[in-house]
């Protein structure tokens, strides 16, 4: 049994970072912004697939914790996915490799008293850049094209994504799967008005490079109404079909039954439902010759029922019950199919065919250009009857 009280999350193998230290002409170490966005992992296989994806070159890279691999990439926006997750802004001062204060900028929360940088401005003591907090926001990416199942952690000191991050954090937090989405590092520039300055020199420019998300599969009525979830399935969705329709054609899975092993495979099977699929598996793959009948025939015996035989085709249409209209006369009325039964079949068939989630859900988007919870029980069963003929393969 899990733990119930332990919250689950995925395993976090890189940083995305935005900027990088470097050695000034004295031997000091200061920090330099980065035009493109920079990886660091202790897993150089994932480097080496960043930096096949988006360009750069591979490098060792020091870290506090132990050796890594870093790759400064030609890439300034990426797709991503952003798994759930709580996206709060704080105030932090680190110092030698650890966090000394952390504040919401009313209260310090590791010692809990009142945030100290608006007390010394409050006294009127300037606090020098070393001894203010910084704002700091942390959320966590999976890279939609590398191929890994962990998160990177994105973090940023600017106030620009300390105030844009977290404004759908709500809505990713409730998301029942990952949301797709493209980061992408922007240049801004902020005008600073120096009046004490001689008046050539008072105004002076910045800039400064901003992670910026990029929902584009997500509107925003479907952001803040609570629909973010069904959007990003959707969104997934839509990818998938995409990657199908740019990859190389390959060929069908070669691998068919036998004679020989329809007739192997009669006299393992246990039930009559297994032995009803295995008919029309021989069948779908031409084999269902006199041999194969008669073996089946004769297992079917020995489990004490009749003769195996194919499962009728679904038709298209729901069975059909006689009712009367406003005026008295008879019409013919479709009454739905039962979706949860043919949802069970369906997945039942995806199983067989070794067809996962992403899989199925593509096939029934490409057939009915809706994703499974919009379709409707006569869809369902013209969807089944299609798998089990092999026109959706």
């Amino acid at each position: 049994m899990p733990i119930k009280t332990l919250q689950r999350r995925l395993t976090q193998v890189g940083v995305i970072r935005l900027g990088e230290q470097r050695v000034s002409q004295r031997g000091k170490n200061y920090p330099a912004k980065l035009e493109t966005l920079r990886f660091t992992s202790p897993s150089q296989t994932l480097i080496e697939a960043v930096a096949s994806l988006y360009g750069g070159t591979v490098k060792p890279w020091q870290h506090n914790t132990g050796p890594q691999f870093e790759v400064v990439t030609q890439a300034k926006n990426i797709p991503v996915l952003v798994p759930p997750q709580q996206i709060d802004p704080n105030y932090e001062l680190w110092g030698n490799g650890f966090r000394s204060r952390m504040c919401d900028g009313e209260t310090e929360r590791i010692r809990q008293q009142v945030c100290l940088c608006a007390a010394a401005r409050a006294a009127g003591r300037e606090l020098k850049p070393a001894e203010a907090c910084k704002p700091t926001t942390r959320m966590s990416l999976m890279l939609a094209d590398v191929p890994s199942l962990g998160t990177w952690k994105l973090e940023s000191h600017g106030w620009n994504a300390a105030a844009e991050l977290p404004m759908l954090a709500e809505s990713i937090a409730a998301a029942a799967q990952p949301i797709p989405a493209r980061l992408e590092l922007q240049l801004r520039e902020k005008k600073l008005f120096h009046p004490n300055r001689p008046q050539n020199e008072q105004i002076e420019s910045r800039t400064f490079m901003v992670p910026v998300l990029h929902f584009e599969f997500v509107t925003p009525a479907q952001a803040f109404g609570g629909q973010i979830a069904h959007a990003a399935r959707q969104a997934m969705v839509a990818q998938h079909l995409a990657a199908i329709g740019a990859a190389p054609e390959t060929p069908q899975d070669p691998e068919k039954l036998t004679e020989a092993e329809v007739v192997r495979l009669a006299g393992m099977v246990k039930t009559i439902p297994q032995l009803q699929d295995l008919w029309k598996d021989a069948a779908r793959d031409g084999v269902l010759t006199g041999a194969a009948k008669k073996a089946l025939s004769e297992r079917a015996g020995e489990l004490g029922d009749a003769k195996p035989q194919p499962a009728p085709e679904a038709s298209a249409a729901g069975p059909k019950v006689t009712a009367t209209d406003s005026s008295g006369e008879p019409v013919d009325v479709e009454i739905e199919p039962d979706k949860d039964a043919l949802w069970v079949q369906i997945q039942a068939a995806a199983g067989k065919r070794k067809w996962n989630s992403a899989a199925l859900e593509e096939r029934i988007y490409s057939r009915f250009k809706k994703v499974s919870d919009e379709i409707n029980g006569f869809d369902m069963e013209t969807f089944l009857a299609e798998v089990e003929k092999g026109q959706i393969q």
